[in-house]
């Protein structure tokens, strides 16, 4: 049976509610929102006021920035114990990994921010190394002053017997010709030379010597040659007058030959310019043999001698004990005591030498010597007859720097 339809009076009233409970829907949660409690803070920290270091520190830590936003480098101080290390970059070595273009650096060994091709500015470059300065030279022009004092005792009151007494001092300059390592030595030398005996053989009591030798040291490149060149102009009299013939130059020319380490041949000429050795030959050999360590060995006419050096030598303070001979001597233009005639006198003999020399570098180096001295001949220019003088003794201390 179907049911009785509602009529539109009937269905009024339930519209009424339906429209009521749906406001009603709506209005709800924005009350409930409304009447909510407001929100609470928690209580207090136990800790709020108390004086401990560690919540102090706490809470600055917590007003701090983050690591990551402020960073403070710390400054490094070297120590003398730390040794620091250059880092040169063509020295490090290369990376293994093919992959990679070219040659680069190991990453173990790179510097930050640093290319592998950086090329130094101009400012920075390192100075090409001067050349190299003979062993024992100072930089300056100021290279040694020394002095000599040489005593030969008169041994009898014979006519044929003198005695010397000489001291001599000089002063050694030395300028590039044209390079450094090739110098031009400059050496002003004065002596003066007195003599015991003088009036038995009618020579004057004094002489001098006063002179400027130039020497020049070469080595040719980087093979086995060198050479010693040098010529000397000096006055040598008695000061009593003025002789033209007093004026002499003198001089040497030596070729030095190193064909191994430790072993040079030597030969040239000397130029004396006095009576009975005007000119004598140069030759030899010089030895540093290694079998025989702080040793050489001067093979050179005529100037041979045999040095060795002592255990306490160093690089910087060299001790030799030596043996050896000499050929001394010398000529002078003087005016003859008897007649006032002027005559040239030329003096020689033959030494044979014991001593010790200590040489300091860049500082005092002295020598101390004794001998014994033979062949002694003073020769007149004049008619008057040439003297054998009797033999005698020698000592000489030398002072340079």
């Amino acid at each position: 049976m179907t049911p009785p339809l509602l009529t539109c009076q009937q269905l009024a009233p339930r519209r009424s509610g339906l429209v009521a409970i749906a406001i009603l829907a709506s209005i709800l949660p924005r009350v409930q929102a409304q009447t909510q409690p407001p929100y609470a803070a928690p209580p207090a920290s136990p800790f709020a006021g108390v004086p401990n270091p560690a919540y102090a520190n706490l809470q600055q830590q917590q007003q701090q920035p983050p690591a990551s936003a402020v960073i403070t480098p710390t400054p490094w101080t070297p120590t003398h114990t730390e040794p620091i290390t250059p880092i040169d970059l063509d020295q490090l070595p290369a990376s293994a990994d093919p992959s990679v273009h070219g040659s680069v650096l190991d990453p173990s060994l790179r510097v930050a921010n640093l290319a592998e091709d950086t090329v130094a500015p101009q400012n920075q470059l390192a100075p090409e190394a001067d050349s190299e300065l003979p062993p024992g030279a100072r930089a300056g022009v100021f290279q040694k002053i020394y002095f000599t004092g040489t005593w030969l005792p008169q041994m009898s009151d014979e006519p044929d017997t003198l005695g010397m007494g000489d001291l001599e001092a000089g002063v050694v300059f030395g300028f590039p010709f044209f390079r450094r390592d090739t110098p031009l030595l400059i050496t002003p030398y004065f002596a003066t030379h007195f003599l015991s005996n003088a009036a038995a053989l009618d020579i004057p009591s004094t002489l001098y010597d006063a002179s400027v030798d130039f020497r020049h040291l070469r080595k040719f490149g980087d093979g086995p040659w060198a050479m010693d060149v040098g010529v000397g102009v000096g006055y040598y009299s008695d000061f009593e007058q003025s002789y033209s013939d007093a004026t002499r130059v003198s001089g040497r020319g030596l070729a030095v030959y190193e064909a191994v380490p430790g072993k040079k041949w030597v030969f040239g000429v000397a130029y004396l310019n006095r009576a009975g050795a005007t000119v004598l030959p140069v030759a030899g050999l010089i030895i540093e043999p290694e079998e025989m360590p702080r040793t050489r060995i001067d093979l050179i006419f005529p100037r041979p001698r045999f040095s060795w050096q002592t255990a306490a030598s160093t690089p910087e303070d060299e001790r030799w004990f030596y043996v050896g001979g000499e050929f001394g001597g010398g000529i002078w233009t003087v005016t003859r005591p008897s007649d006032q005639e002027i005559d040239n006198i030329s003096y020689s003999d033959i030494r044979f030498i014991a001593g010790f020399e200590r040489k300091i570098l860049g500082g005092l180096s002295t020598r101390f010597e004794t001998g014994y001295v033979f062949a002694r001949e003073l020769d007149y220019e004049s008619d008057t007859p040439d003297v054998s003088l009797d033999d005698t003794m020698m000592a000489r201390v030398g002072v340079s720097y």
